[in-house]
């Protein structure tokens, strides 16, 4: 029988294993490493069970004797476990342009590796927050979150300019650039999984 306890617990191991793919993904992208590509999929494969366990869970809720309060957050926690998930998937995504930069040997520029770097940054930091409101079972500590959101946006659009100029000034390869738009783009995905989450968790009282 599910419970508003063993979902919450469940979605506290979905919020360490997302902050740890996201990590090691980032790890992996620096140091060019194949074998850290791996350590982060074995973390996509936490988050996917989790929220496979959560979901089969959920059906039972029907015959369940719960105050609509309880069932409600219950609810909100199974939204925020199936943004933890999504993010898995963007980080998945990152991986493979990494694993594909690895093989084919291609140099970002000094400046795209520096944007990167913040974008990345930021989205870890909001990650943080989520984790760190998770695990303190405090969702109106949450607002701090949204009160310093990051304009993700705009500033993936403006990378995205600067890396074009580059590409037309033939500072890196078109397939280099390439990988390089997709990166921001998934970075941003995530980046709007973590606000959803924020969203989520004011829902809950």
């Amino acid at each position: 029988m599910v419970s508003l306890n063993s979902i919450k617990e469940k979605v506290n191991r979905m919020a360490s294993a997302a902050l740890s793919m996201w990590r090691l993904t980032y790890d992996a992208f620096i140091e060019h490493d194949v074998d850290l590509i791996a350590k982060a999929l074995e973390e996509e494969k936490k988050l996917n069970s989790l929220n496979d366990e959560i979901n089969s869970g959920i059906p039972s809720l029907a015959k369940a004797v719960l105050a609509d309060n309880e069932k409600l957050k219950i609810m909100a926690y199974a939204d925020i476990a199936a943004d933890f998930e999504l993010i898995g998937d963007y980080c998945k995504d990152i991986l493979e342009r990494i694993q594909i930069k690895i093989e084919e040997k291609l140099l970002f520029s000094e400046d795209a590796v520096s944007e990167y770097k913040e974008l990345y940054s930021k989205t870890k930091n909001a990650l943080e927050e989520v984790v760190f409101v998770l695990g303190k079972d405090n969702p109106a500590l949450i607002k701090e979150i949204l009160r310093n959101e990051e304009h993700i946006d705009s500033l993936v659009d403006k990378y995205r300019q600067n890396h074009n100029q580059r590409l037309v000034a033939g500072k890196c390869s078109p397939l280099g650039c390439n990988m390089f738009l997709n990166m921001l783009d998934f970075t941003a995905a995530v980046y709007y999984h973590i606000k959803k989450i924020a969203r989520s968790l004011l829902k809950i009282k």
